[in-house]
């Protein structure tokens, strides 16, 4: 049987009428706390995803230009690809060496925007836009850092000798004028397993002296 409305004589609420406007209440009343919060971050999480740009993911075979010794060059390349291996396998470029392959030894050095950087651990596509130097484009007239590293016998096997001379340009541009402490610093990214410092540091001495003549 029906449950029957209990009315109010003076025709108000029945007792059905106000359980339902009490449930409501309470659930208002649990909204307006944690719950409102946390619906309130929800969405805010939410705005904020939908704002943030579309990640592009790379792959395959992916056309790029780089500008590597003031000439623009293109090639095509796996978005993984290195700049060492895009210098030395696409464009021909073999100035910087392999040879630890995790940014250790120096060998690969290039200057990139005017800092000397590991070319073994920086992506070729990341380097689009940006002004690249190798040893390929230094003066070896009497003012360039590779005379001096040939007078001062800065060299033995000469497979690190790229990467020092490119770190000591990229150091002689910033500063023209440096101590010797100054050239150890400079170079300290760079290992010669041959032990020719000594020429190295005064090779450094002598380019800084040679672009003052």
């Amino acid at each position: 049987m029906a449950e029957q409305e209990l009315k109010d004589p003076k025709g108000g609420a029945s007792r059905r009428d106000f359980l339902r406007g009490g449930g409501f209440a309470a659930a208002t009343a649990v909204l307006t706390g944690p719950a409102t919060l946390a619906l309130d971050e929800a969405k805010a999480a939410e705005a904020a995803a939908l704002a943030e740009p579309e990640v592009k993911i790379l792959s395959g075979q992916i056309p790029i230009s780089l500008k590597v010794n003031g000439k623009v060059m293109s090639c095509t390349v796996e978005p993984r690809s290195t700049l060492l291996d895009t210098l030395r396998h696409q464009l021909d470029v073999t100035g910087p060496k392999r040879v630890c392959d995790r940014a250790s030894c120096g060998a690969c050095t290039t200057i990139i925007d005017g800092e000397a950087v590991y070319s073994c651990t920086s992506l070729a596509i990341a380097c689009q836009g940006k002004t690249i130097e190798t040893l390929e484009s230094f003066d070896t007239g009497p003012a360039g850092v590779p005379h001096a590293f040939h007078q001062h016998d800065g060299l033995m096997c000469g497979y690190c000798t790229p990467g020092f001379v490119t770190a000591c340009k990229s150091m002689l541009d910033k500063n023209p004028n440096p101590t010797l402490a100054e050239v150890k610093a400079g170079l300290d990214g760079n290992i010669c397993r041959c032990g020719t410092y000594m020429g190295v540091f005064q090779a450094a001495l002598a380019a800084a002296k040679a672009l003052k003549a």
